[in-house]
């Protein structure tokens, strides 16, 4: 309070004066208090008279290493009620003063204050300003001549005139205890989803923080990769959305996710916290069951860790930021229940997979060789709507994009009306190759409700190529596999599934297939003593052959004219292009080796000379 103020005081007082005479016992008094960690909280400032008072001047010490005044007010107090005229306060260093007058305007009504006990003259807030460990009581003492200028002591006017300690005023003080404040804590709610692989639960994430209010936070919360899936991280509708967080980065990984949080971190930096108090709900994660758990299953249980030092990149603790420190609180973990659900309808629709490269061999294939990949269903007392099919094969095949065709199908006869499929043939990501096939039969108006018939053999979906690709192990078999939760080229992972009646049905059998990668014969067309050159020794051979019995490996090789038949005219063609300037034999030559264009029904060979490393 400046001089301004103290001139007021002595002018309005010295009025007063002439009509008051002086009161007996009067007393100031500061309301003891505590408080924890570095909470906030508000002390009184009372007055016991037995005579009415016009004004009034306080002036407290406060030791400011330990304690800050944040705010001195008359508001809400008996002060307030009266009406006083005029108030003026100040915070210095070390204190603060408060200078009133009841009736200070024209007209000059001449409210007061009554005479009584424990009439309340401020409310002063205070903050605590280190966090100890240990409590600790500081005084807040009525201090005479110390802070203003020029100096204010502590008084009361009555009649007209200042009474302070000289007169008999008493000053009782007040003192601050501070107490270690209870652990701060973060705490998971228990949380649930339906085990559908589609139900999202959202485990809430709970602070309590006796410490002070809280400037910033990181979270890290470890969960079973093999039960859940971590979907989001989110502040929506938690208090430090509300309170308007400035600054957050949250990162999800298949054990567990982090989540960092700066209430204020941009200008004008307003200094946003959050105050102190019990289970603010701060942040929100939400997960998702990896498993489909059918009744009379038990549901399963996974926790949700609060860790430090284990989940992100580097490793993070779990911390709370109060007064510029990074504080440990102490965890208590959650769990999260994916819930069994009720199995679905029992279903008899099979949906079959089956690859055709040529009529003799099914499954069997050659390295290059391009075949279809066909499904099938049957079901012999639903009518189906639609279908979904997501199917994994290995990496060693190939299947064509735009190559899906329903022609000779009853998808075809029907008159299906949204079709639509996608191929993943990109192995470098980490997983196999991907296809989805969407069928709807009824899809456009005037919708008059096609389906797939009742039917009590295969009948045919669909088919699509299938190349093996030349890096397939030879004897080894290329699954074809229906598999759950794919995405193909997309981001939303989809199922086997047939629509009947309306519903979703994932409940049937499906019957996966397989490609077989067997040796190609490759030989030299004239080659018939399999000596990777063509002579006169293998026209002898095949003469041997024919009349002797000599013993051939690859028949191919000594049909020199192609015409899937051993017989003399193979040797007299042999002997024309050696010695005649005959007809070269046809592909794949006398020169190089080479699989056999054309079909015929020779005995396979048996010969070193094979599209594969190995023998079948």
């Amino acid at each position: 309070m400046g001089i301004c103020l103290r001139q007021v005081f002595v002018a309005v007082w010295t009025v007063l004066a002439l009509a008051f005479p002086v009161g007996a016992q009067q007393s100031l008094s500061i309301a003891d208090t505590d408080t924890q960690g570095l909470s906030s909280f508000t002390t009184t400032v009372s007055l016991d008279s037995d005579d009415s008072t016009q004004g009034y001047v306080l002036a407290i010490a406060v030791d400011d290493t330990l304690l800050g005044v944040t705010d001195i007010t008359i508001e809400g107090t008996d002060v307030d009620s009266v009406g006083a005229e005029l108030a003026v306060g100040e915070i210095l260093p070390g204190g603060l003063t408060l200078g009133v007058i009841l009736d200070a305007l024209s007209p000059f009504e001449g409210q007061v204050i009554p005479a009584g006990s424990g009439t309340s003259l401020a409310f002063l807030s205070l903050t605590p300003i280190t966090l100890n460990p240990d409590p600790y009581t500081t005084p807040l003492q009525f201090q005479d001549g110390v802070f203003n200028s020029p100096p204010l002591d502590n008084l009361i006017v009555q009649g007209g005139l200042s009474v302070g300690a000289a007169e008999g005023l008493v000053l009782n003080d007040g003192t601050v205890s501070v107490s270690a404040p209870p652990p701060d804590s973060l705490r998971v709610e228990d949380s649930s989803a339906l085990a559908d692989e589609l139900s999202i639960g959202e485990a809430r994430v709970l602070l309590s923080n006796s410490s002070g209010p809280v400037q910033g936070f990181v979270v890290a919360i470890a969960h079973g990769s093999d039960e859940l899936t971590l979907q989001e991280i989110t502040l929506e509708g938690t208090l430090t959305e509300e309170i308007g967080a400035e600054f957050e980065v949250s990162n999800l990984y298949a054990d567990g996710g982090t989540i960092g949080v700066v209430l204020d971190f941009t200008p004008p930096f307003d200094g946003q916290v959050i105050p102190t108090g019990a289970d603010h709900h701060i942040a929100t994660y939400s997960y998702s069951c990896n498993q489909i758990i059918y009744l009379p299953e038990s549901d399963l249980v996974t926790p949700l860790t609060l860790i430090n030092n284990f989940i992100g990149t580097p490793p993070l603790e779990n911390v709370i930021v109060v007064g510029g420190l990074s504080l440990l609180p102490s965890l208590v973990s959650g769990a999260f229940t994916c819930q069994a659900i009720e199995p679905p309808p029992e279903d008899d629709t099979i949906v079959t997979a089956e690859v055709y490269f040529d009529q003799e061999v099914g499954n069997y294939a050659y390295h290059g060789q391009t075949g279809l990949l066909r499904f099938y269903y049957r079901d012999s007392d639903d009518e189906i709507q639609g279908l979904t099919i997501t199917v994994c094969y290995d990496c060693d095949l190939t299947v064509e994009e735009g190559t899906f065709s329903l022609e000779g199908s009853i998808v075809q006869s029907v008159g299906a009306e949204y079709i639509n499929h996608q191929v993943d043939d990109d192995c470098s990501d980490g997983e196999t190759g991907e296809l989805i096939i969407a069928i709807l039969l009824d899809a456009l108006p005037p919708f008059e409700g096609q389906t797939l018939p009742p039917t009590e053999e295969d009948l045919l979906i669909g088919t699509i190529n299938v190349t093996v690709d030349d890096s397939a192990e030879c004897n080894e078999l290329q699954e074809i596999n229906f598999c759950e939760n794919i995405n193909g080229n997309g981001s939303v992972s989809l199922y086997n599934n047939v629509v009947i009646d309306y519903r979703s049905v994932q409940d049937y059998e499906r019957f996966d297939t397989s490609v077989l990668v067997v040796p190609q014969e490759i030989f030299q067309r004239g080659d018939c003593n399999s000596d990777d050159k063509v002579d006169l020794a293998d026209v002898a051979t095949g003469i041997g052959f024919q009349f002797t019995g000599i013993p051939i490996l690859c028949s191919d090789a000594c049909d020199s004219n192609d015409d899937g038949i051993i017989n003399l005219a193979d040797s007299v063609f042999t002997l024309n292009w050696l010695f005649k300037f005959g007809d070269i034999p046809s592909e794949p030559g006398p020169f190089n080796d080479g699989p056999d264009p054309t079909s015929d029904v020779l005995p396979i060979c048996i010969s070193d000379d094979t599209g594969c490393d190995v023998q079948p």
